[in-house]
């Protein structure tokens, strides 16, 4: 008579079935460390081409830096080298290629002049003053006409009352009367607040007299006698008032 099986209160578990739970507990490790890894790339690699664009800065900064240093001591050639050295570095750097345009206008150069200034106008932090480095270039090479579009580009970026005025003058030399006017203006309204006696009179006068020179085209002078109701209500709108009227017909008086 054989020996009954012995009882056991629950089945004994296997390898396979206890390593079950520690597999999916390692997998899910597992792809939370993938996932981990993928993120820490990914901000590597946004982060690594700015390391690099700052890096590139430094180093057109410093070559920039002195190239001024150099020029500010005469010595044209080393400044020379060292701007050229921060523009091939970093293209970006407005500052470097303004410099260099600046020396090599000096020089003669007037081509390479230009385009390093037309290369500065790339730069946001430049632009107004690489307009204004162009229109002076072009105004001496007797090339008025691009010289004022370049010159109105910096006072529409960096309304500067020195270049308001300059850009003023050429208009009048071009017989330009209403963007004189409109130049002038805003160089009366500047003086009215912040100029001395002396530069309010000035633009006063200068304003009255472009005022009759404009009258044909000035929607504020002649439009009220217009048969055009668009620039009779202009005229109308910027009518000044009764003390600005009488200030500007005293000031009319003193044109010849």
């Amino acid at each position: 008579m054989g020996v009954p099986a012995r009882q056991v209160p629950f089945p004994l578990l296997s390898s396979r079935v206890l390593a079950r739970p520690w597999n999916a507990r390692h997998a899910t490790c597992g792809r939370r460390a993938t996932l981990a890894a993928g993120v820490l790339s990914w901000l590597l690699s946004l982060s690594a081409p700015a390391h690099a664009e700052s890096f590139v800065r430094r180093l057109a900064e410093r070559a920039l830096e002195r190239g001024i240093a150099q020029e500010a001591r005469g010595d044209i050639a080393q400044a020379l080298t060292s701007y050229d050295e921060a523009v091939r570095t970093d293209s970006t750097l407005g500052a470097a290629a303004l410099r260099l345009g600046a020396l090599r206008e000096r020089l003669g150069d007037r081509n390479e002049a230009e385009f390093l200034y037309t290369h500065a106008l790339s730069a946001r932090e430049t632009s107004a003053d690489a307009y204004y480095a162009r229109a002076l270039l072009r105004n001496g090479g007797q090339r008025r006409r691009e010289a004022i579009a370049d010159l109105a580009e910096s006072v529409a970026l960096s309304p500067l009352p020195a270049r308001l005025r300059l850009l003023g003058g050429w208009y009048i030399e071009a017989r330009l009367w209403p963007a004189a006017l409109a130049i002038w203006r805003a160089l009366a309204a500047n003086a009215e607040q912040t100029g001395t006696e002396a530069e309010r009179r000035e633009a006063r006068v200068t304003v009255s007299a472009l005022s009759w020179l404009a009258a044909d085209t000035d929607p504020v002078q002649a439009g009220e006698s217009s048969d055009d109701w668009i620039r009779r209500s202009l005229a109308r709108a910027a009518r000044p008032a009764r003390s600005t009227r009488s200030e500007a017909q005293g000031a009319r008086k003193l044109t010849p």
